[in-house]
């Protein structure tokens, strides 16, 4: 391993107050990597069931899709957006081989219920903390309950790699067996990948404002789709289908960014909870209502989730406005337009999720955003958004 890379790993292992040295942790090209190897090392296969949100990007499901695994999904519980632990004894059937529970905007899961109920029918937990890093549920850090965890590098995650992923292991077992795999079929980046990746992260930093970000995310899209930029998802993942080059290691670059921001990740948390508690004491005053939180549950949003009554107008005014204003969870399978039968989903299974998906916007938390763009992010939303009134 090169010193950007053992750098990188000891970092996580620091923040995850992780003892063993080695075979621990893990690094991907993708998020979704690190969740394929973790279920493809637990053996699952054809003729297993694995729980998961119907409230997710399709890149988890297809996880599960592309070793002939089902997803099987769960309805959301409307005050977290995380899986609603009253659906997992609805939902259960002895073909339930793994849950991956995922704690959606950063807000954590209450893992204590769902530990238990998992424990007592031995299916292993594996924690999407693509959303979450930092956040704590009972003081403990997501991530550090499953048997695996795995996060992202994503472009708007909680700190950027420039794509790239992680996966953290609890069991000695599973991650020897994720390290073989790794030595048998992990690829390696070409050089012309690399490159690639390489350019765009010196372009993000260099480009991406707060109010230059919804324009960039349109051409980055569009780039992304004649091939001349590294998307986040390729058509094949669409289609539920293995994508070229799926099984591949983070480049140098990546690896040198994501120590790079390891070593800012406090700072990085900070600013994200004090735009947190502006967004929280702000939007009252304009009528939109906040998240509740359990005193146990403390979140390190990755975006602050607001529901409003007329969401495709005013993402339309904020992207003409220049105005950061994301939209995730468009659909119970995000993004927008995807073939949901192809992923084991029909209209109706998550009717909590779906209504989430029509309503729910995010506020920005990211270290570009100041303390006055938020306020222009909150004086918009007044002026422009409408109030949803029933939020179950």
């Amino acid at each position: 391993m090169d010193t950007q890379g053992w750098k990188y790993k000891h970092l996580l292992q620091e923040f995850f107050l992780l003892k063993t040295e080695s075979n621990i942790n893990f690094l991907f090209a993708r998020g979704r990597v690190a969740l394929f190897a973790a279920l493809k090392s637990l053996g699952l296969g054809a003729g297993d069931d694995i729980l998961m949100a119907g409230y997710t990007c399709l890149v988890v499901p297809t996880a599960a899709i592309l070793l002939g695994a089902r997803p099987v999904y769960l309805d959301i519980d409307p005050r977290t957006y995380n899986i609603d632990p009253g659906q997992l004894d609805i939902q259960y059937t002895p073909a339930f081989k793994a849950l991956i529970v995922q704690h959606t905007y950063g807000i954590p899961c209450r893992m204590d219920g769902i530990l238990a109920w998992a424990a007592s029918r031995h299916i292993p937990i594996i924690e999407d903390c693509c959303l979450a890093f930092g956040s704590k549920f009972q003081g403990k850090l997501c991530g550090a309950f499953g048997t695996a965890a795995f996060f992202s590098g994503q472009w708007n995650k909680p700190f950027s790699t420039g794509l790239g992923g992680m996966l953290i292991v609890h069991d000695e077992d599973l991650s020897g067996k994720i390290q073989s795999l790794i030595d048998r079929e992990l690829l390696q980046p070409s050089w012309a990948h690399r490159f690639r990746i390489w350019a765009q992260i010196h372009l993000y930093e260099r480009l991406v404002t707060p109010k230059t970000t919804p324009w960039i995310t349109a051409v980055y899209r569009g780039l992304s789709k004649t091939g001349l930029a590294v998307g986040s998802s390729t058509r094949g993942e669409y289609s539920g289908k293995t994508p070229k080059n799926y099984f591949m290691a983070m480049t140098p670059a990546q690896v040198k960014k994501g120590a790079r921001e390891m070593e800012r990740i406090e700072a990085n948390i900070a600013h994200r909870r004090a735009l947190t508690r502006f967004y929280e004491e702000n939007l009252p005053s304009a009528g939109f209502a906040t998240v509740e939180l359990q005193p146990d549950e403390d979140p390190v949003f990755v975006r602050y989730p607001v529901r409003v009554a007329n969401k495709e107008e005013l993402l339309a005014a904020a992207f003409r406005h220049g105005v950061e204003i994301g939209s995730w969870f468009e659909s119970p399978l995000h993004p927008a337009g995807t073939d949901l039968e192809k992923f084991h989903y029909r209209p109706g299974f998550c009717p909590k999720s779906e209504k989430a998906a029509r309503e729910v916007i995010n506020l920005p938390t990211h270290p570009r955003v100041s303390p006055a763009e938020a306020a222009r992010v909150v004086e918009f939303l007044q002026r422009h958004g409408k109030v949803c009134l029933n939020r179950g």
